[in-house]
């Protein structure tokens, strides 16, 4: 099955055009859909609170695990992309319903477009980081980013979350002093204090030092145990 994976992986970062996949036998998603973008290496109980905290606090649908084969800033390490797709499926055993999907694309603007094409219909919510919003509104990453992010935010909401020592006050603060004609576009999504102090860093140094790695469903931990990762 990895095989498998690496070959529709590979096809879909070659692809010329902004593209998604979708790896998981689920049925079809709702209405609207938060959609969690990172590089899942591993993925941990932080990224699943993340999610379940995003449906139950906005009332939203379905939940998107997407996998970014490419980034802003870092090259590949740790797992494979075809072994972090296999740990999202087996993370489906503890979070039912999760949808699994890959985008060939590094810019969240962009990977909306790669989904837009791939789920027309649905409402997409990005759920970020504190990190990872700060480079939302980068400037280095636009050409002109007003103009580039003013399509993306008539279509979609950003779901800020408090993460390590980044309190949802400190976001808000943030927020309300960097993002201007956006910030009615953008939530702030309050999660429990210990899986946003959580990071798949730490499970792979646990990983790498022979520690438990106690912040990993028990699938992803037989899949990784399986497959020898992080050793």
């Amino acid at each position: 099955m990895t095989e498998e994976l690496a070959v529709r992986l590979e096809r879909l970062d070659a692809a010329a055009r902004p593209a998604a996949e979708r790896f998981d036998a689920g049925g079809p998603l709702g209405r609207t859909a938060a959609v969690l973008p990172s590089a899942f290496n591993p993925p941990t109980h932080a990224h699943q609170h993340l999610l379940e905290r995003a449906l139950e606090t906005f009332g939203i649908s379905s939940a998107i695990a997407l996998l970014t084969t490419r980034n802003v800033d870092k090259g590949l390490h740790g797992a494979p992309l075809a072994d972090r797709v296999g740990m999202l499926l087996a993370l489906g055993e503890a979070f039912p319903g999760l949808a699994v999907m890959a985008a060939n694309q590094a810019r969240i603007i962009d990977q909306a477009v790669a989904l837009a094409l791939l789920l027309p219909g649905v409402e997409l919510d990005f759920v970020v980081g504190f990190d990872t919003l700060e480079r939302l509104f980068a400037p280095r990453y636009y050409t002109d980013m007003e103009g580039e992010l003013a399509p993306f935010f008539a279509r979609h909401r950003i779901l800020a979350a408090n993460r390590g020592e980044v309190e949802a006050a400190r976001v808000r603060k943030w927020l309300d002093a960097n993002v201007a004609r956006f910030r009615p576009r953008i939530e702030v999504l309050e999660i429990d204090e210990f899986p946003a102090s959580l990071s798949s860093t730490q499970v792979r140094e646990a990983l790498r030092s022979d520690q438990d790695a106690l912040h990993v469903a028990p699938a992803v931990r037989r899949y990784i145990e399986e497959r020898g990762l992080y050793r």
